[in-house]
């Protein structure tokens, strides 16, 4: 799936770049060569190097690289595009591999400004319990690590101008293990109300070293726990890709009837479970909203639903769109959202 994945979104538009450029002498030909090779070979280095050899990468030019893969991801879409229009009477004939770059290009800017935006998400909740003016805010996939410290702080103090009465992190805070508690000191300042749960991004970098450090910060990691505080019943389930993980898992806990029940689970898994056990809230992450286009349909196989508010019976789920970006630092088609649950 991954091979195919590289050689229809990466190999395919740049070779047809390649193909369609007309060099005028040999220097020029081979630039052009070096490039090509460079641009197919580094996606490999980065998965191998990252992934299977588990590598320390240089951290400064992580972002360069990702950024660089995802440029080469957002010209699929450009040359497919010209593929379709470069047999119609208007289109300038010759310059196919010019017109691939300069739109690459453009949506390459759009995309990396697109991803410095946080947008607010406000749901407006109903309860017939003591919830009024209780509100909660959602952050999930922050990716620390492929984002700044001072993206964190950008984040912090927007939850600090929403005033909610929680925080809740629904995984993948970060995403590689040379992330130092240090880098995660603005969360300090939202500590006293903010609980977590873990993501398939901590499980990757170490369960035991991110919980250490978000404790020590003072945030509450839910670790397959509960946490009761009038008029909530939070719960907290350890991210797994076994899909009857969270069922199992449910099992051990029982709902309080006096209490608004909120699940936070980091993938949309599941929801069907959560509903017959009786949360009235699940709240979940992970698919980024497919973050780059053309990625949403990768990502509608895997998951039924992707983003946005939905509901089971009494049950409301919502998926965050990320409040960060993983790899490249791109967003098309999707927006980092915080997401601000407010009671009526």
């Amino acid at each position: 799936m991954a091979l195919a994945f590289y050689l229809v979104t990466i190999v395919y538009p740049v070779v047809r770049i390649w193909t369609w450029f007309e060099p005028v002498e040999l220097y020029s030909t081979l630039l052009a060569t070096f490039v090509v090779v460079a641009a197919l070979a580094l996606p490999i280095y980065v998965f191998v190097g990252r992934f299977i050899f588990r590598m320390r990468l240089t951290k400064a030019l992580m972002p360069l690289y990702y950024s660089w893969i995802g440029c080469l991801f957002l010209s699929f879409p450009v040359v497919v595009a010209i593929e379709l229009v470069r047999w119609l009477p208007f289109f300038p004939v010759g310059y196919e591999s010019l017109c691939a770059v300069v739109g690459t290009g453009l949506l390459g800017l759009y995309a990396i400004l697109n991803a410095q935006r946080l947008q607010v998400r406000t749901i407006k909740l109903q309860s017939n319990l003591n919830t009024k003016n209780e509100s909660i805010v959602q952050l999930s996939d922050v990716h620390i690590g492929s984002r700044s410290p001072k993206y964190l702080e950008r984040i912090v103090d927007r939850v600090i101008a929403l005033d909610p009465t929680w925080v809740v992190i629904t995984g993948d805070l970060l995403d590689s293990s040379s992330v130092s508690q240090n880098e995660l000191q603005p969360l300090r300042r939202i500590a006293d109300r903010t609980m977590l749960v873990m993501g398939n991004h901590e499980r990757y970098e170490g369960i035991d070293q991110v919980t250490s450090m978000l404790k020590t910060l003072g945030i509450q990691v839910l670790r397959n726990e509960v946490k009761l505080v009038e008029p909530f019943q939070f719960i907290g389930i350890d991210d797994s890709e076994s899909p009857d993980f969270l069922e199992k898992g449910l099992k051990r806990f029982q709902p309080r009837a006096d209490a608004y029940r909120v699940l936070l689970y980091h993938r949309p898994q599941g929801m069907l479970h959560a509903a017959e056990w009786g949360f009235d809230l699940m709240l979940s992450g992970h698919t980024h909203r497919g973050q780059v286009f053309p990625f949403q349909l990768v990502v509608k196989r895997f998951f039924k639903l992707t983003h946005g508010t939905h509901h089971f019976n009494q049950m409301t789920l919502h998926i965050s769109s990320g409040t960060g970006t993983w790899g490249p630092i791109l967003r098309l088609g999707s927006r980092n959202e915080i997401t601000r649950l407010v009671f009526a």
